[in-house]
C-alpha cells in the first residue's frame, strides 16, 4: 500500500491527469479535500479538482515526513506530513490523510485524500 500512496505523489508530481485517474478508485463514493478547501465528492468532481489544479501548476514537488501506513482488511491509509516544493523551494507544508481500497485484483486505489495546511505542531 506504501507503492500505492507513491504512484499518487509520483502522478500529482507529473501534473498529468491520466496518471491521477489511474490511481483513483473510479467510484462515485470517492472523496477529496484540498488546504484550505470544501469537501469534494464524487469521481467527476474530484478529478475536475485536479485537472484545475495541474492547469495551473507549473512544477510541484513532494518531501514526505512522518510517513505512518495502516492497513486493516481491504482498506489502508497513509499519514503524513508533506513538504511541498517549487523546485528546491520550500513553499507550504500540509497534513495528509490518504485513503485506499483494494479493487478485486488486488491493487490498491486511492479513495479520498484529505489535505490541510500545517503551520506548527500543538504542545
Amino acid at each position: 500500500m506504501a507503492e500505492a500512496n507513491a504512484a499518487f505523489y509520483r502522478a500529482f508530481e507529473s501534473l498529468d491527469i491520466d496518471r491521477m485517474e489511474a490511481v483513483w478508485l473510479r467510484s462515485d463514493e470517492v472523496k477529496c479535500i484540498h488546504p484550505g478547501a470544501e469537501l469534494l465528492a464524487g469521481w467527476e468532481a474530484v478529478m475536475r479538482s485536479w485537472r484545475l489544479i495541474m492547469a495551473n501548476t507549473q512544477r510541484i514537488r513532494f518531501e514526505l515526513q512522518e510517513v505512518a501506513v495502516v492497513v486493516n482488511g481491504g482498506i489502508g491509509w497513509v499519514e503524513c506530513l508533506e513538504n511541498i516544493h517549487d523546485g528546491d523551494t520550500l513553499v507550504g507544508q500540509a497534513v495528509a490523510t490518504n485513503l485506499f481500497q483494494q479493487n478485486e485484483a488486488g491493487r490498491w486505489l486511492m479513495i479520498h485524500h484529505h489535505a490541510s495546511p500545517f503551520t506548527r505542531r500543538m504542545s
